[in-house]
């Protein structure tokens, strides 16, 4: 079940990525391993389904605040609605000349404004906050991405030790080996993994401009 998990994950995070992931490194390129290797990949993968159930207590935060997001947005739909209601009634009380009702109505439009105006600001922060959760989401993915490529390339890197040493024998893997080297074998397995770091860096700087923008919307609501 747990090496399942890895392999659905790293599937999921593969699928997701923009950038092809290098195939699975063959579980016979391992048997070597030493007991502190076995113990680091044990680690690794452990941090991978560790941070796979914070993604998806993230993706329960995103649905969350669209939830949120859409009812502020309704509730401003309704108050609009509610608004126009009142500046027909106002043009019906100006035809009339109940000069009474116009007072009377004027003030409730001038109110009905104030709540449009601060239900704006509502929705705005609704929005930003959205925006900042789902960013929240996108670095937690990235960082998932990262975990699965780290442990990716230190099984890389362990096949080329075992790759070296059987060097000019058949390795039984022309994709992964004979192609590029023992020598090299690892190689694109790194690259990944720096490109996945890249990808983070960028969804972090992201996410803070998004925190920026909720803590704009949020000193509005003060105000």
């Amino acid at each position: 079940m747990r090496l399942l998990i890895i392999m659905i994950t790293a599937s999921l995070v593969a699928l997701a990525g923009c950038v092809t992931m290098p195939d699975p490194v063959p579980d016979n390129y391992l048997s070597e391993k030493t007991a502190e290797q076995a113990k680091n990949l044990e680690k690794m993968e452990n941090a991978v389904i560790a941070k796979n159930h914070e993604v998806q207590t993230f993706k329960d935060k995103v649905d969350s605040a669209e939830q949120k997001f859409k009812v502020e947005k309704g509730r401003l739909g309704i108050l609009k609605d509610e608004k126009k209601l009142l500046d027909e009634k106002q043009k019906q009380f100006q035809l009339e000349n109940d000069s009474v009702k116009i007072g009377e109505n004027a003030k409730l439009m001038s109110d009905k404004d104030i709540e449009i105006k601060s239900q704006v600001d509502r929705v705005e922060y609704s929005s930003a906050f959205c925006d900042l959760v789902k960013g929240q989401k996108e670095v937690a993915d990235a960082e998932l991405s990262v975990l699965v490529a780290e442990m990716n390339f230190e099984r890389a890197r362990i096949a080329r030790e075992y790759l070296l040493k059987r060097q000019g024998d058949n390795v039984g893997d022309k994709k992964n080996a004979s192609s590029a080297g023992a020598d090299k074998y690892d190689e694109k397995y790194k690259a990944y993994l720096d490109k996945q770091r890249e990808v983070l860096s960028a969804k972090k700087i992201s996410r803070e401009e998004a925190a920026v923008k909720v803590k704009i919307t949020e000193d509005k609501l003060k105000k």
